[in-house]
């Protein structure tokens, strides 16, 4: 399985997405993998929808107003970025970051969520520890099935995405690697500028997947 994942060089974010597409198998859900699971039947409507198919900018503010308030940005910035680089920025520069950062995985996730093709998911487990939480998935799809861990983070009034695995692969460590390189051979403020390069072409539908193409989604 993993052989396929990676010859294809499938997209962290592209296979995630599917965790608010399609309901299979739940073993032993509590409240919070029903929390994820409450906002599938929504983001189903909203993407099979024909009122939306030709309003591309309407689908996309309701995709998002439905699935991302499930995911703890902060947390994710904070993350990403390495604690070593985010004490090294001032308050504002992190506002900004975590800002952009968030808008980066908005439209990287609008994207995929564009491209649904009836995946389904089954939940096969779930694990706490204090405040934290993982909620372990299995995609099925035509040819094969892929391996998705959800972590997340207890909040004030519920519980949050701030990490995604698949196939042991982290979409955090992923955009930790990179934005440590530029940084490090570069700057901040570089990588700020091609954060906000990569937003743009992925608002502007440059990076989707296409005809079977490589997804550049989580690249930047």
């Amino acid at each position: 399985m993993k052989k396929i994942f990676f010859r294809n060089r499938l997209s962290i974010i592209g296979f995630s997405l599917v965790l608010f597409l399609a309901a299979g198998k739940t073993v032993q859900a509590s409240g919070i993998t029903e929390g994820l699971k409450a906002t599938i039947d929504q983001v189903i409507n909203v993407v099979t929808d024909p009122q939306y198919k030709n309003d591309r900018a309407t689908r996309r503010t309701k995709m998002k107003s439905i699935i991302f308030p499930k995911f703890n940005f902060l947390e994710m910035g904070k993350r990403s970025l390495g604690s070593k680089n985010w004490k090294e920025i001032s308050p504002e520069q992190r506002k900004a970051f975590v800002d952009v950062f968030g808008k980066l995985l908005e439209n990287s996730y609008a994207n995929k969520l564009e491209n649904y093709s009836d995946e389904k998911i089954n939940y096969t487990d779930e694990i706490v520890k204090g405040k934290y939480a993982m909620v372990k998935t299995e995609v099925v799809r035509k040819n094969d099935s892929v391996n998705i861990d959800y972590k997340l983070i207890e909040g004030s009034n519920e519980w949050l995405v701030y990490d995604i695995t698949v196939e042991g692969v982290s979409l955090i460590k992923n955009y930790r690697s990179q934005f440590g390189k530029i940084i490090h051979n570069d700057s901040f403020d570089v990588l700020m500028d091609k954060l906000n390069a990569k937003i743009k072409k992925l608002e502007d539908g440059e990076d989707s997947a296409k005809d079977g193409k490589e997804d550049n989604n989580d690249k930047i």
